[in-house]
């Protein structure tokens, strides 16, 4: 089923809009805004996520993995594991 599209006007200044004009075809400008749009919102949604979870790891909660060494070795032993849920060691359960 294909998306449903709504109708914006904006306001954008001459300058901005002369370049966008010269850069992109007259029926190709919808979709360059809107995948700008959407990859500018995912950004900022992303950074949201990392402050709202700055602070939650404490070395404090993981002294099995202080050094690079540690971390290196946890790796190691994760892809030996191979792909397994997780959710109940990190406290998800979805």
């Amino acid at each position: 089923m294909p998306a449903v599209k709504e109708r914006m006007n904006l306001y954008i200044t001459k300058s901005v809009m002369d370049e966008l004009r010269r850069a992109i075809p007259a029926r190709e400008r919808t979709r360059f805004v809107e995948e700008l749009l959407a990859r500018e919102l995912r950004r900022r949604k992303l950074q949201e996520a990392i402050e709202k979870s700055y602070g939650a790891w404490k070395d404090e909660d993981h002294p099995n993995m202080l050094t690079g060494e540690d971390i290196d070795r946890w790796i190691e032993e994760q892809r030996k594991l191979g792909t397994r849920d997780l959710s109940d060691e990190w406290g998800r359960s979805e």
